[in-house]
């Protein structure tokens, strides 16, 4: 491959451009696992991902959720909130790390921090993400403890 061509096709013309890999890291510590699942999903859309990625992002999500719950109801009596709310912001972020590489192939950005033109900002949907899935997520763990 010579120096000039990039590793990825370019992003199609009609598509809308994807967020930061980085960034969906912020949602996944501030949101929880149904925040960054679904930021991740609308990006691996973005990216053109086939729906086995996308799947495995679902699925991986579904797996970061379901263990927040399940230690939500084993740890309930014997965890304090803040201890909880650290092990869900834990699982949360090796949810994110997982299906940031799951979405790294697609993703033409390969600095760390890479910005321009070929990443949209993520400000308004990873804050309308934060406060949806934190919400459903609370909603859930109160469901629970009833």
């Amino acid at each position: 491959m010579s120096a000039d061509s990039p590793a990825q096709p370019p992003v199609a013309a009609g598509r809308a451009r994807p967020w930061r890999l980085q960034s969906q890291g912020y949602v996944a510590f501030f949101g929880g696992c149904v925040a960054v699942t679904t930021i991740a999903l609308i990006n691996a859309a973005r990216l053109g991902m086939p729906v086995k990625g996308r799947v495995l992002i679902a699925c991986t999500g579904l797996a970061g959720l379901t263990l927040t719950l399940t230690l939500a109801m084993v740890l309930n009596p014997e965890v304090s909130i803040a201890a909880y709310t650290w092990l869900a912001r834990g699982s949360a972020v090796v949810v994110h790390l997982v299906q940031a590489g799951v979405q790294k192939p697609y993703d033409r950005g390969t600095l760390l921090l890479s910005r321009g033109e070929e990443h949209a900002p993520m400000w308004l949907p990873g804050a309308l993400a934060v406060l949806s899935g934190g919400l459903l997520e609370q909603a859930a763990l109160i469901t629970l403890e009833e």
